[in-house]
């Protein structure tokens, strides 16, 4: 029973990660802003939610997960598609090309399988908090949406790896959860984003670099599940020429793609 809790931990895990991540600030800057730097903060966020895609793309990851109690590694290689803040669908295949996880995910709907344990969850706009549907929710759909509760520019005060990101920090609010990011664009360096999503007892952070907030080829993607230490590396193969087949984005058990 242990061993397959731990399979079916690191299978949920791999799930959250097919674009991002490794750290985030566990503090803020304690001098409050001044009119002229929040309003500098709320051009550049603007800036960046206008830079996040509105038209479906899809891509091909491959994916290595870790697993720290068992020591094991998990390999899958597969295909993520993306309708901005409507939907996405993500498949990934493991080893003999079965199918290790499919999630179907929209803002107020989900259904989530993992073959290999014989889960199949569906749920509503309040998730399975064992599952990461809102994780999928937050980096897939709209990234850069809430509430802006705090900005400041500059190293981050913890001792977090992602303190190398001297940005702009940003927190914001959704719903139940609290967000941090960081824009960390630097000159000659290619466009990276670090974050964090907090809510109640789940911390899962990521961290991810490329060319926009569109993967491309050959971006990089960190994850990190805080609370059991999983932890993802994710590789861009590709990104499809064509936009996905609509169909993918409808309910798998209603007339979507299986």
């Amino acid at each position: 029973m242990r061993g397959g809790t731990r399979t079916r931990h690191g299978v949920l895990a791999a799930a959250s990660l097919i674009a991002s991540v490794s750290c985030a600030p566990s503090a803020l800057s304690p001098a409050d802003p001044t009119a002229a730097e929040w309003q500098t903060a709320r051009v550049r966020l603007e800036a960046l939610r206008e830079a996040q895609p509105d038209r479906p793309y899809g891509i091909v990851v491959r994916v290595t997960l870790r697993e720290p109690r068992s020591g094991r590694s998990f390999f899958a290689r597969g295909a993520l598609a993306v309708d901005p803040r409507r939907a996405m669908r993500m498949i990934l295949l493991g080893p003999g090309g079965t199918t290790a996880l499919d999630a179907w995910v929209t803002p107020d709907a989900y259904r989530f399988e993992v073959p290999p344990i014989g889960l199949l969850d569906r749920g509503g706009e309040q998730a399975n908090p064992a599952l990461p549907v809102d994780f999928f929710r937050w980096w897939f759909l709209a990234p850069v949406d809430g509430r802006l509760l705090a900005s400041y520019a500059g190293p981050s005060l913890s001792l977090s790896r992602v303190a190398e990101c001297r940005g702009r920090w940003f927190i914001l609010r959704r719903g139940a959860s609290t967000v941090t990011l960081c824009d960390g664009p630097e000159e000659g360096r290619a466009f990276e984003i670090f974050g964090t999503e907090r809510t109640g007892a789940k911390d899962e952070r990521l961290s991810f670099r490329g060319e926009g907030l569109v993967p491309h080829a050959g971006d990089t993607a960190r994850y990190e599940d805080v609370r059991s230490g999983v932890r993802a590396e994710v590789d861009v193969e590709s990104r499809d020429a064509d936009m996905p087949d609509p169909v993918a984005f409808l309910d798998p058990d209603h007339g979507g793609a299986r």
